[in-house]
């Protein structure tokens, strides 16, 4: 791009003596006409892993009069040292000390803002925590302010099975992969081997760390949200597992806060699928022009909150565009939101509480959940949104209202408030709201999950006592959605959510006191667009090749000889070339979740991974295998990683873990 400088690599000191590996977009000028800085701090490899996005907004951000800088964690990409954990106090300290470092260099104004998706959205708040003096504003996406609640390991205090998922994927994704030889130099294979001899089998942790408690507190902002002190932008997506964090920094934070949710994926609104996009670029310069250059633009007198109405739809497991409207609310929670309590009662949801209502009981097959999709759209490739949920609504207790007189635009957190019985200690309970089109077909709005042990606190379990009668709230993940006349919206209640949570220990059935429990619908009164986020312009192509298209499968085998029942998912990101860092790409995996509907101890996940990368002269590989299955009291893990150099195997491990059940 004209009057951008581009550095692909570069190092940076750390005040210990670790040096980090860098990439960077600056005005050509900067030197003399020195300009802010934007910094995002990730592990997923600067010169190749998130190349596509970057090489999009960072080097159209640059163009703006900005200095972006994309830094790698330790132990990561070409970065020296080792990485431990996710966000721990090293990788912190570091953020904090590269915005030192960036507001010293002559090209920077001294003025700095951190910016980042996932991962980065995470550390962007934890670092903004600890008040760099230079740090003036940050942009988070996709993020969590709760580490325990809100991320990929534990949703309502039930084990997701993304927490293995994760621990595969990111050792093949970022941890395990090998430094660039043609930017390292000779010691490339040295570094990458002891890499991989100190790396950390992460699935431990975040298994064996089963409630909430101070491994899960560090890097929760939600524990003093008065740390953060400078202006936060927060975006996301209903697709997006990380929602929820916009509405909760919106209502919590006592510094200047922003609000966006499209109706995208776990991607940058630039990128992001479904459709429609937004110039994200344009946006994030507005927000850095006045919190960074003090440029007086309005964009803080402007509504807090946008968000994007999705109409109604039919269900399927993949969108490419969500028809809708955007939506202003100028505070958080919004004066426009209506509070509608519907009852459970026979079958019905009714507007008036009834007497008769019977108290009803369920016992779910534990392949309910089995059309739900993946908790987080955008990580793998396609049939990731949730299908039609008429064979899960079989398994579970459903509550209908009469076909809606008029549409009912649902905007927030549904809540639902049951009265329960348990006959087992530990029962599992989910609560999906959903859209039931006239003919039939049922399209899922949102899912909440609970395990009842932690009815009362993530940090304190506390087993049921069969027979006892207990009230439990759940929250339904925000969501906004119109449900049109004609329709009827239905609240189904199951005992299972397989594969999205693991199963309870115990096979339980719960009896809902329908007489005692309502569910509260947040409802947007008036549907009013003041501000619309800017669209997107032509989209810029990636420098690169694609050497072998992607491709995915994802399909339901059932043995009727056994009883076991398997999704089989099939994801080949393809081959991909790029131009920039000269690198081929090649990565497969593979995943068996096995169950059997009436044993949640028959429960079973093995994951397979494959990655080639590099380039003639030069090439490396991963293969990486994962199982976790289960008894009433244990978990158990195993793990094989292998490493290769131009096909010879260079590094092999195994791992055999058993994990005490103390939580979920």
């Amino acid at each position: 791009m004209q009057n951008v400088k581009h550095i692909h690599h570069a190092m940076l000191p750390l005040p210990d003596g670790t040096k980090l590996a860098y990439r960077a977009w600056l005005p050509s000028d900067a030197n003399d006409k020195p300009v802010p800085a934007i910094l995002e701090f990730l592990p997923y490899r600067k010169n190749d892993g998130t190349i596509v996005r970057d090489e999009i907004t960072m080097a159209q951000t640059a163009e703006q009069g900005y200095a972006c800088i994309r830094v790698d964690l330790r132990g990561c990409g070409e970065s020296e040292g080792h990485t431990t954990d996710e966000y721990t106090e090293q990788e912190l300290q570091d953020g904090f000390d590269i915005i030192a470092w960036l507001a010293e260099q002559p090209w920077c104004s001294g003025d700095v803002g951190m910016v980042g998706i996932s991962w980065g959205g995470f550390n962007s708040l934890q670092v903004a925590a600890l008040n760099p003096p230079a740090l003036k504003a940050i942009i988070t996406q996709c993020s969590t302010d709760d580490r325990y609640a809100t991320d990929v390991h534990y949703m309502g205090g039930c084990l997701l099975n993304d927490n293995l998922d994760w621990a595969s994927f990111f050792w093949a994704y970022a941890q395990g992969r090998a430094p660039d030889a043609k930017l390292v130099g000779d010691g490339w294979k040295e570094q990458w081997l002891d890499r991989l001899n100190q790396m950390p089998f992460l699935a431990k942790p975040w298994l064996t760390e089963q409630v909430r408690n101070d491994y899960w507190k560090h890097g929760s902002i939600c524990e003093n949200y008065g740390d953060i002190k400078i202006p936060v932008y927060a975006m996301s997506g209903w697709a997006d597992n990380y929602r929820n964090t916009v509405f909760s920094l919106l209502e919590n934070l006592d510094v200047p806060c922003k609000g966006l949710v499209g109706p995208w994926a776990h991607k940058y609104p630039n990128i992001a699928y479904p459709n429609p996009k937004m110039d994200y670029v344009k946006e994030s310069v507005r927000w850095w022009d006045r919190w960074l250059k003090g440029i007086e633009n309005g964009i803080d007198d402007e509504p807090e909150l946008s968000y994007y109405m999705q109409d109604s739809v039919r269900p399927q497991s993949d969108y490419d565009q969500r028809s809708g409207q955007w939506i202003s609310e100028p505070v958080w929670p919004s004066p426009q939101t209506e509070w509608k309590t519907f009852f459970p009662s026979n079958g019905q949801l009714l507007e008036t509480q009834q007497d008769n209502a019977i108290a009803q009981k369920v016992c779910s097959p534990q392949t309910v959940g089995l059309n739900g999709g993946r908790l987080c759209v955008g990580i793998r490739l396609e049939m990731e949104q949730p299908a039609d949920q008429r064979a899960d609504d079989a398994g579970s207790l459903c509550f209908d209202t009469l076909p809606l007189g008029d549409d009912l635009a649902i905007a927030g957190q549904v809540i639902a408030n049951l009265a329960i019985r348990s006959d087992k200690p530990a029962a599992n309970l989910a609560v999906r709201v959903c859209d039931v089109h006239p003919d039939g077909a049922v399209t899922r709005i949102s899912v909440g999950v609970l395990n009842l042990t932690h009815r009362d606190s993530h940090e304190f379990v506390e087993p049921l006592t069969p027979d006892e009668l207990y009230q439990v709230a759940i929250p339904i993940n925000h969501v906004a959605y119109k449900v049109p006349a004609g329709h009827r919206l239905r609240i189904s209640i199951s005992t299972a959510c397989w594969p999205l949570i693991w199963p309870s220990a115990d096979h339980a059935t719960v009896t809902l006191e329908s007489t005692l429990s309502n569910i509260k619908v947040p409802h947007r009164t008036s549907l009013v667009t003041e501000v619309l986020p800017p669209a997107l312009g032509t989209p810029v192509a990636i420098d690169g090749e694609t050497l072998r298209p992607t491709n995915s499968e994802r399909v339901v085998h059932q043995d009727y000889k056994t009883g076991l029942v398997t999704l089989e998912t099939h994801d080949d990101f393809g081959r991909q070339h790029y131009n920039s860092c000269d690198t081929d790409i090649d990565m497969s995996m593979s995943q068996w979740q096995t169950i059997h509907p009436e044993d949640p101890l028959t429960a079973e996940s093995k994951l397979v991974f494959d990655l080639t990368m590099g380039r003639e002269g030069w090439w490396t590989g991963l293969k990486g295998v994962y199982h976790m299955r289960c008894d009433h009291d244990y978990f158990y893990v195993t793990s094989t990683w292998q490493a290769f150099h131009d096909d010879e195997l260079v590094f092999s491990k195994e791992f055999e873990e058993t994990i005490k059940r103390t939580g979920v």
